[in-house]
């Protein structure tokens, strides 16, 4: 496992890192936030992602993960963020998520960045960040936002503009 250290990290007490490629079961269970447990078929899956893992104190408190495809769009299939924080720490976790996959996909010259929201993930923490809703099912929520290069910059909550 590779992890990169993002520009911001330490914001809040929180440290950001983007893991490429991840492959023991060893690294996927130390780096799943509390509450977390995933099928076999989401654990594989997890496994041929790329990660951005947002940690308080070395504790994982949020992961993302997304593959990497030749494609304007980049998807976010999983959002995990630590069951056990009170709603303004997950709040908090969720924006750092949000923020650094921001920062990924304007690095990587993608366009657009959707999100798969499902279980106790604060869905408004995305809708302060400029997100619509394209579906909302039993399955979930997808959101989605246009990428200017900027948005990251210029559009997140808490930063003066």
């Amino acid at each position: 496992m590779t992890l990169m250290p993002r520009p911001g990290s330490h914001r809040d007490g929180l440290d950001v890192a983007v893991a490429h490629g991840c492959a023991s079961s060893l690294e996927r269970e130390t780096c799943l936030p509390a509450g977390h447990c995933l099928s076999r078929a989401r654990s594989r899956h997890l496994r041929e992602s790329d990660w951005v893992i947002v940690t308080h104190d070395s504790v994982p408190v949020g992961l993302a993960a997304y593959k990497r495809a030749d494609s304007d769009v980049r998807v976010v299939h999983e959002l995990l963020v630590d069951r056990t924080l009170p709603v303004p720490d997950a709040a908090r976790v969720t924006d750092a998520l949000i923020v650094a996959l921001e920062m990924l996909t304007c690095d990587e010259g993608v366009d657009c960045l959707m999100f798969l929201i499902y279980g106790d993930v604060v869905t408004a923490r995305f809708e302060a960040h400029g997100y619509g809703v394209i579906v909302a099912d039993r399955c979930g929520t997808w959101v989605q936002k246009k990428l200017d290069g900027l948005t990251w910059a210029c559009n997140s909550p808490g930063q003066p503009n």
